[in-house]
């Protein structure tokens, strides 16, 4: 497949698909190895800010 060749070595293990209906998407991720946080509670931080946010409306 041609974007699999075009996909730099360092990141393919970064990396995932997602087919949704007829098209396909490749999924390019990078994290930083020295963060304060998980994903986890970066995620739940997110989900509290946005509800908060969302309750003053």
């Amino acid at each position: 497949m041609i974007m699999e060749k075009m996909m730099n070595t360092k990141t393919e293990g970064n990396t995932f698909t997602k087919k949704i209906g007829q098209t396909v998407y490749v999924v390019r991720y990078h994290f930083n190895e020295n963060a304060k946080e998980t994903m986890q509670e970066k995620i739940n931080r997110m989900l509290v800010t946005e509800a908060s946010r969302q309750a003053v409306y």
